[in-house]
């Protein structure tokens, strides 16, 4: 396998294509489970790269772009998370991962442009453009792409699927779980921002303050907006339409062929996991599923039902997931199809041995790039049993790959039906057979 750090040439850096950088960043929320990976990297605010991974001789091949999660605030393409011999050597496809502008970097300008907000977006946009032009030489098929992505990264993806300017440079995306998570508004935005400048305000305001004065900042930010919604994120301007995650509207603009949508059973899971089981009560978990969605007694008897004995704050995972996860999924799968979009549905439900954590969001990653050993300090990871990790690897990675090369997942060799509405359906990998099945949660109505 060949394995370079290739310049993006069209911002015209002067860097060395063979450094990995990182753009500057604070130890992420889910370290605790996953690691701390990025970290590693040296970090940079001029990290414009792409990571191509190819196999040798590679001509023609399909090719992968994979966009990083990490909450809009941390991520890098160049993770050894994401080394992965098992796409590019023996399945054949070049891997190209992305590093985009994160954080204050990526949202905050020097003025009050809400377009300012969206230059991560723009990266990647630059990245797909690179890909189109420059594919070819490491053996990839530029008429063959998938863009895909986890978390944040799936959101990009997404939101991208949506854009007129992107239309060609790839024909189907693959999301690994995608958040309902709409843009900010323009006040939403401005009071970031403005929380931003007041913090920075003696060090030099956004312009001018240092980057490390910056992330404290940042961190700061993050911790006045826990559990009240995203600290940094794209505002509603430009390409980026108020809609975005209202799926009915936005699949109307979708220009890709087929989408592929796999989100894990207890998503939320990763993100309460370090909260004292205490921050919970059963007044605010009633609380929160009346708000969230049009029947809450049904939501209710569907948690009892899949966990008869949780606590208050596995009550609030299972919620959470449903609410942003799992239903939003079954949401946009039903949309997308309705515009003449092939769309897949999976589920993955393989539980971590490490308590508290279930299958958590993120735990897809490892499976899918299927080089445990780049994981050896995840926490997620600890115990579980190899034979477990290596089948449900092969799995997903079959599954992955029948859609990346011919737009049809397969299973066992097998392909794998669409997603129909009428009679809806989605593939489970929970560590044993996969199989196919009637979503549990159909039936169940957020309120958006």
């Amino acid at each position: 396998m060949s394995d370079r750090f290739s310049e993006i040439r069209l911002l015209g850096l002067d860097l060395d294509p063979e450094e990995p950088l990182a753009f500057p960043q604070r130890p992420g929320s889910l370290n605790a489970l996953l690691g701390g990976a990025n970290g590693e990297i040296r970090q940079s605010e001029d990290a414009f790269q792409v990571r191509v991974q190819a196999p040798e001789e590679a001509k023609g091949a399909p090719v992968v772009v994979f966009i990083p999660g990490g909450g809009f605030l941390t991520g890098t393409g160049n993770a050894r998370w994401f080394t992965s011999p098992e796409l590019a050597d023996r399945a054949g496809v070049v891997l190209v991962t992305v590093n985009y502008r994160i954080g204050a970097l990526g949202h905050l300008g020097p003025t009050t442009r809400l377009a300012d907000s969206q230059r991560g977006l723009r990266d990647i946009v630059v990245a797909l453009r690179w890909v189109k032009e420059h594919i070819a030489a490491f053996g990839g098929d530029p008429a063959s792409v998938t863009l895909s992505g986890d978390s944040a990264g799936a959101w990009y993806a997404f939101a991208l699927s949506t854009f007129e300017e992107t239309r060609g440079l790839f024909g189907r995306a693959a999301l690994l779980s995608l958040p309902w998570e709409p843009p900010l508004e323009a006040g939403a935005y401005t009071e970031r921002r403005d929380l931003m400048s007041g913090e920075l305000a003696e060090v030099g305001g956004l312009r001018d303050a240092a980057c490390e004065a910056v992330l404290t900042a940042q961190s700061s930010l993050a911790r006045a907006y826990a559990g009240r919604g995203m600290a940094l994120m794209p505002a509603v301007a430009d390409g980026i339409q108020r809609d975005l995650h209202d799926y009915a509207s936005a699949a109307k603009r979708l220009h890709i062929s087929e989408l592929a949508l796999l989100s894990s059973s207890e998503e939320a899971a990763a993100f309460l996991f370090q909260a004292p089981d205490q921050a919970f009560s059963p007044e605010s978990v009633h609380g929160f599923i009346g708000a969230k969605f049009r029947d809450p007694e049904a939501v209710s008897a569907w948690i009892t039902n899949k966990r008869p004995d949780a606590t208050p704050k596995q009550r609030m995972i299972e919620a959470m997931t449903l609410h942003q996860f799992r239903l939003a999924n079954l949401e946009l799968a039903a949309a997308a199809t309705a515009e003449g979009v092939t769309t897949y549905v999976a589920s993955f439900s393989v539980q971590s041995r490490l308590t508290g954590a279930f299958s958590p969001h993120c735990f897809v990653l490892p499976f899918l790039f299927g080089e445990r050993s780049g994981w050896n300090d995840a926490p997620m990871l600890d115990g579980l049993d190899d034979d477990v990790f290596s089948g449900t690897s092969r799995s997903l990675r079959e599954w992955f790959l029948g859609f990346v090369r011919e737009g049809i997942p397969r299973v066992n060799g097998e392909r794998v039906a669409s997603f129909d509405p009428g009679r809806p359906a989605r593939l489970e990998f929970d560590g044993g057979a996969v199989r196919s099945e009637p979503p549990s949660e159909l039936g169940l109505i957020v309120l958006r």
